[in-house]
């Protein structure tokens, strides 16, 4: 084997090394690949019960993947044991921590905006985040699990 046909064979693994890269990043870079920001960890979720116009406190848990993601908004809210959906103001409207692989845990409070149209009973909390990211907006909701129902009494007076 002379040495012009060795190089030839490390131009041809160069660039094909450069195409593979250049591939995943531009597939990366147009949202072809679909990496996930967050993975909730439900099993430690936990919503207080409380009458309609008291606060109630959630704890929420994930694993957050991605650094690389803002939160633009979240939204909450709850439906109540008719399956009527109401607005609910959190006492926060953004979080943020690093990535890594354990399970981070976090609280805020939440009040219903208008309590006296909540109906009493077993309601779920639900949850939108809107996320911007490199591939474009993302969203994102708390996960369908028993953990998100809690128990809406009466209102205190």
């Amino acid at each position: 084997m002379d040495i012009d046909s060795i190089k030839t064979y490390i131009g041809i693994a160069t660039a094909s090394v450069a195409l593979i890269a250049g591939g995943y990043q531009a597939a990366d870079k147009f949202g072809w690949l679909k990496r996930p920001i967050l993975e909730w960890s439900p099993e430690y979720f936990n919503i207080t019960d409380g009458p309609s116009n008291g606060p109630f406190k959630v704890e929420v848990a994930r694993v957050k993947l991605r650094d690389d993601c803002n939160v633009d908004d979240f939204i909450l809210n709850v439906r109540d044991s008719e399956l009527l959906v109401h607005n609910v103001t959190p006492s926060i409207t953004t979080f943020m921590g690093p990535a890594n692989n354990r399970v981070d845990t976090f609280a805020y409070t939440f009040t219903i905006d208008d309590p006296e149209k909540v109906s009493d009973g077993t309601a779920t909390l639900i949850a939108y985040i809107h996320y911007t990211c490199p591939e474009g907006p993302v969203v994102v909701q708390y996960p369908d699990h028993p953990n998100l129902n809690f128990n809406i009494g009466g209102a205190s007076e």
